[in-house]
């Protein structure tokens, strides 16, 4: 049986839980910690993105273009 669809504040949960997993996190190798801020700053970067998205349309778009909906 397939899992229940997630709401966009579900999404918008399990991002901001991975975010407190990774942050303040002390790091051996200088790669782990490159790779560790560059996922850090990626799952910020998308749930800013989902609340933008989840406010209405697009101020940035034209008029002329729909603003896409999440499925």
């Amino acid at each position: 049986m397939a899992d229940k669809a997630l709401s966009d504040t579900e999404v918008y949960d399990l991002l901001h839980e991975a975010l407190s997993l990774l942050l303040n996190k002390t790091v051996e190798t200088e790669n782990g910690r490159q790779v560790l801020s560059a996922a850090i700053r990626d799952l910020d970067i998308l749930q800013r993105a989902l609340l933008i998205m989840s406010e209405g349309s697009d101020p940035l778009q034209s008029n002329r273009e729909p603003s896409p909906q999440l499925p």
